[in-house]
């Protein structure tokens, strides 16, 4: 099996919605995120390649950068979404089902990672192993297949 792997850096806010959320996580703060594609397959292409590295990285750090860096992480039925609209119009946000953990982020990032891996190499058999975020330089988490 081989597995290939890319990180990307992004910048971004988020806060958790929830009334139990802890007041550190309900204030909107934010985080240098370190983001990690590991992708896997079990045959190399015509170039001896799982894919070509730089096809893979302006995919993938392309929509990290339009999507979510300098952006507000937001839980789409947080009042803070209308809120900040409301205040300023072009404000970059990024909603999600759900708070935006670590963990819903890393899974989020799965499934987007998916979608684009089907666009760079339709028919071929690559899967997206998992997902890393490093949140801080101690806190992360990640999204795996099993």
């Amino acid at each position: 099996m081989y597995t290939i792997q890319i990180q990307h850096n992004i910048e971004a806010a988020h806060r958790f919605s929830q009334a139990t959320a802890s007041p550190k996580c309900r204030s909107i703060h934010g985080h240098s995120w370190v983001i990690t594609l590991t992708l896997r397959s079990q045959s190399l292409n015509a170039e001896n390649m799982v894919l070509e590295f730089g096809l893979l990285k302006r995919s993938w750090r392309g929509w990290l950068d339009a999507h979510l860096d300098h952006a507000l992480l937001l839980h789409e039925q947080d009042p803070m979404v209308g809120a900040v609209r409301a205040v300023e119009a072009g404000s970059k946000i990024f909603t999600l089902p759900h708070d935006p953990t670590t963990e819903v982020l890393a899974a989020c990032l799965h499934d987007r990672a998916e979608h684009l891996l089907q666009d760079l190499a339709p028919n071929v058999p690559i899967q997206v192993l998992r997902v890393h975020v490093q949140e801080t330089h101690v806190n992360a988490a990640a999204y795996e297949i099993e």
